[in-house]
């Protein structure tokens, strides 16, 4: 079997997705690279065993809405391209690990047939629906199969943030992450930070910090 020990720092932060947990769950605002430190976690894991990720979001016009520009700059960054084998719209893994790409809104009947996920990443979680949850979470049905979700939330009332931050149980690892837990979080951004912060602190608690929006809803949750 192809197998091999991919040199790749994960941030303290997020070391909780090496946890068995049925639901990973990181939340927060701009600069935590929480994107791209669960890319890395899904990459280390499709070198170890083969398997099977479902990266999904609730809309995917084309593969450019997707993760796949992302996992792939990844792969090129560590030099895994002897391992990783990047087509048009998969990833795969020289010992069977394969990457989908897939939105949930449109293609609810594709994805009650997927079989045999071991992981699924929903990215921008803050835009699924509760119809889009009630069809993937059943999906997800393979033993110790993961559902890892990422979001920056906006209203206390959306699906994703009820279902897995205010009422989060123990089958769940929850994680708020901002800048601050990026140790590679870089000047340019930081300046940035810094001017929203000083111009436009509400905007900035929201954008940066990962607070509810306020500026669309009356300012009355902080």
């Amino acid at each position: 079997m192809h197998s091999l020990k991919p040199k790749i720092q994960i941030p303290e932060a997020f070391e909780g997705l090496f946890e068995p947990k049925r639901y990973k769950v990181f939340y927060g605002g701009r600069g935590g690279a929480k994107s791209h430190n669960i890319a890395r976690y899904l990459i280390i894991e499709g070198t170890r065993r083969p398997m099977r990720f479902l990266c999904a979001r609730e809309l995917q016009g084309s593969i450019v809405d997707s993760v796949h520009k992302l996992l792939s700059d990844i792969i090129d960054q560590h030099n895994l391209s002897s391992f990783y084998t990047v087509q048009n719209s998969t990833i795969k893994g020289a010992n069977g690990t394969e990457f989908f790409f897939k939105g949930l809104k449109h293609n609810a009947t594709e994805i009650k047939s997927m079989e045999g996920v071991d992981k699924v990443w929903v990215e921008e979680a803050e835009k699924v629906s509760q119809a889009s949850w009630e069809v993937l979470i059943p999906t997800i049905r393979k033993e110790d199969s993961e559902i890892i979700v990422s979001f920056n939330p906006k209203h206390p009332t959306d699906p994703t943030f009820v279902n897995f931050v205010s009422n989060a149980d123990e089958r769940m690892y929850v994680k708020k992450v901002s800048w601050a837990d990026n140790p590679f979080f870089p000047k340019t951004l930081n300046d940035e930070r810094l001017a929203m912060k000083s111009n436009d602190p509400i905007a900035y608690q929201h954008v940066w910090e990962g607070d509810f929006d306020e500026r669309h809803f009356g300012g009355i949750y902080a």
